[in-house]
This record gives structure tokens, sequence and C-alpha cells, in this order.
């Protein structure tokens, strides 16, 4: 079952696309690993400052008033989009990874829910098993090669929702 047929049989909102040219990010480079880009390599590329401010300037002028879960590669790249976007628009970002103390991680991400904040950057936390359907924006700023993951991060802003119509990806 696809997430077209989901979408076709209404258990999810459609899914608008929107591309964004990242001038300064080469991705030509990066071998694949296990059948995805290498993880190593790929932090290299997204971990460039001028990356990250493209990133998060194409981010802020996309979203309009959606609440969104931004995907990293790194901790490193998760904090900084969130110093980032909090720059471009004071107090709109956090992040968590597996790194974050559980208890911080739920309050967190308590008050992403509570719209305390709007993008929520997180690194392979949100991945699986998170559910908000208050997210009506995804942003994968960290590239994958993997359909199954980039079908469970898009996921994340798919879920019904009363008065959502679709999900910006």
């Amino acid at each position: 079952y696809e997430i077209a047929d989901a979408i076709k049989d209404g258990w999810l909102v459609s899914v608008m696309a929107r591309t964004v040219v990242v001038h300064d990010l080469d991705l030509s480079d990066v071998s694949t690993t296990g059948g995805d880009l290498n993880q190593g390599e790929l932090a290299e590329q997204l971990e460039r400052e001028r990356s990250t401010h493209e990133m998060a300037a194409s981010i802020t002028k996309e979203c309009d008033d959606r609440r969104a879960i931004v995907f990293a590669v790194t901790v490193r790249q998760a904090r900084r989009m969130a110093e980032i976007l909090n720059d471009y628009k004071p107090d709109c970002a956090r992040w968590v990874s597996g790194e974050t103390p559980t208890e911080d991680r739920r309050q967190t991400l308590a008050a992403h829910k509570r719209g305390e904040c709007q993008f929520m950057v997180n690194v392979g936390v949100l991945t699986e098993g998170y559910d908000d359907p208050g997210v009506g924006m995804i942003v994968v700023a960290r590239p994958t090669k993997s359909r199954a993951l980039f079908a469970q991060m898009l996921g994340r802003g798919t879920r019904l929702a009363p008065g959502k119509k679709d999900c910006l990806v």
C-alpha cells in the first residue's frame, strides 16, 4: 500500500512538493554506502554555513504559518539550522536528537505540538512513530536514496487533521 494510494483513498492529505536549489550544495561527490548516501560525506556538504543559510532562507520563505518538521543528517547540522532559522525569525525553531535527554526531548516536542515554535529540527528522532497531525510542512534537509526513509519522513506531515488540506514538502 503506497502513500499515493492512501492519499487517493482519503487516509492521508495530499502532498505539494517544492524543490529548492541550494547553490553551494554539491552532492555529486557523495558516494553511496549501503544503498544510501554516505553520511560522513553528506555531512561535509550539509554542514557548510552557506548551505545552511540558503536552506533556512528558503524554509522561512515557503512555510507561511505551517508548523514544520525539518530532517537533518547530523547533530551539528540540526543545531546550526535551528540557530539560523531563529536568526531569520526569532524563537521559531528548536532541535532534538538522540543525544537530547528524554525529558528535554519530550518537553521540546510538546512545545512544538502546542505551536510554541514553528520548526522542529531533528536528527533521526521523528522519522518513525512520531504523530503530530498539525504538522503541515516537511523539510528534507538530509537527502537520501532510501525510498523507505523518504516515505517515513514524508509520512510525518501527511496525517489527517481538521481543516488540513495538504502537506508542503
